[in-house]
């Protein structure tokens, strides 16, 4: 009879409070229970507790501070949003919901783009629309984006309201994404950023220009991405 596996105390311990600081019950700056008390409501020993916090400390959750107690440290969570593979990927288990606050509409190009378009872009125009990516109850990502229209029958009808974009544009328009390329700055928010994220006007915020390339000659699609990093690190894999 094989013997069941069980997670060690520690680990579990781990988990527990990682949650807790990326759900925001623990913030930035805040003092954890003290080992006493971690033993107490684990009903464990202080080295269990110690050795979970030593891996808290080692992943760069908490700071450990000699007289003072664990103290959580920042970042506490990457977003890996400079996946090609969108944002609703890169985002991972995090809790996301995705609002739209300009459904997709037909229109020109914005002047900031012409210079980056071929011609056939240029003719085809646009579609554009907004939306705000919200993370565990607060709005952390603002994205507008603009997608050549070509062979795009019907998308402004799509609803994407919590759903990936770039799964729509697989699954009803054998669209695919082949490549990338993006631009990084930090910038101070302005008062229009600032109200959909938030936060107060001039806020260091992080703004991403990103053109993703796809199978279909000519579609390529342009995002404008506002991020608050405060409590996050923005992260990717390779």
């Amino acid at each position: 009879m094989q013997k069941e596996e069980t997670t060690p105390l520690y680990k579990k311990l781990i988990e527990d409070l990682k949650k807790l600081m990326e759900e925001g019950k623990f913030k930035q700056g805040d003092l954890l229970p003290s080992e006493n008390e971690l033993c107490k409501s684990y009903n464990t020993t202080r080295p269990t507790v110690r050795q979970a916090l030593a891996g808290l400390t080692n992943m760069g959750y908490i700071t450990r501070h000699h007289g003072k107690g664990s103290i959580v440290a920042e970042p506490r969570r990457g977003l890996g949003i400079l996946s090609v593979s969108g944002v609703t990927a890169g985002v991972g288990d995090l809790n996301l919901k995705t609002v739209i606050l300009e459904k997709p509409v037909k229109r020109n190009w914005p002047p900031e783009l012409m210079k980056d378009l071929n011609y056939a872009e240029q003719i085809a125009g646009c579609i554009y629309f907004t939306r705000v990516r919200i993370i565990n109850n607060a709005p952390i990502l603002y994205e507008e984006t603009f997608l050549t229209d070509i062979n795009l029958l019907r998308f402004t009808s799509r609803n994407l309201d919590n759903r990936s974009f770039l799964k729509i544009l697989s699954e009803y328009y054998q669209v695919e994404v082949t490549g990338g390329e993006q631009k990084i700055w930090a910038v101070a928010a302005d008062k229009s950023i600032a109200r959909v994220l938030k936060i107060s006007a001039g806020h260091p915020i992080v703004h991403m220009k990103r053109k993703l390339k796809t199978n279909v000659k000519n579609l390529n699609i342009y995002s404008w991405l506002y991020c608050n990093t405060e409590n996050y690190y923005l992260d990717d894999r390779f």
